[in-house]
């Protein structure tokens, strides 16, 4: 069994090493198509927007992770699931990563996003900002898992602008992110910058979500005690 977990953690880790290199060409590639395609401006709003989404995304990619299934769920469980569970138990342990094991698997998740971005046409200012927002969404993804990890790394740890753009909430803030690890686990899921974990928590998105999805299918969600 640990042969096979070994064997699986290399070809793992193969995989997110090729998908950060093919990431960096085809953001390259996506810088170059799109400069002087729309006006700065319209490149700000896509960005802005694209941060926004970022921070959605990674809180209901993390919420997923947190509530449904376990470790041994086929095809998801031991690479996604698994490391979401294990990191309440010891969140400290995900500052030890490097960058590979950090941000591999969201370099994987952004691939798709930079081949549309590299596919749609950018003839005029609205479809260059909308190119430009899948583009800045998969650079966003990309380190929202970054992030994450600062948000967990103690002040002599981080660089000195990492700790300036939390406190200015350019990304997600240490404290702000201390209410998720709080048992049971079950809100502030998003990691990015920590701008849309109020709103989501006042609507009940996330247990609005599970109570349709228990409605639907019969399953309970996991809580931890």
């Amino acid at each position: 069994m640990g042969e096979r977990a070994n064997r699986y953690a290399s070809l793992h880790r193969l995989a997110e090493t090729i998908a950060i290199c093919l990431f960096v060409v085809l953001s390259i590639g996506c810088a170059w198509r799109l400069a002087g395609a729309a006006p700065a401006w319209a490149f700000a709003f896509a960005a802005l927007a694209a941060w926004l989404a970022t921070d959605f995304f990674s809180g209901l990619v993390h919420w997923a992770g947190d509530t449904w299934g376990n470790g041994e769920t086929p095809y998801v469980g031991a690479w996604y699931i698994r490391p979401f569970r294990e990191h309440h138990d010891d969140p400290r342990a995900m500052t030890k990563h490097d960058f590979v094991e950090t941000n591999g698997s969201s370099a994987i998740a952004g691939l798709p996003l930079l081949v549309v971005a590299l596919a749609a046409p950018v003839d005029g200012p609205l479809h260059a900002s909308m190119a430009a927002f899948l583009f800045f969404l998969a650079l966003g993804g990309l380190v929202a898992n970054q992030c994450h990890k600062w948000a967990h790394m103690k002040d002599a740890e981080c660089p000195p602008l990492v700790r300036l753009a939390q406190r200015a909430r350019l990304i997600l803030p240490p404290e702000t992110h201390r209410r998720h690890h709080a048992r049971p686990h079950d809100s502030y899921y998003c990691t990015a910058n920590g701008w849309t974990n109020l709103p989501l928590e006042r609507v009940g998105l996330f247990r609005g979500t599970e109570r349709v999805i228990g409605w639907l299918g019969q399953a309970e969600p996991r809580r931890d005690p």
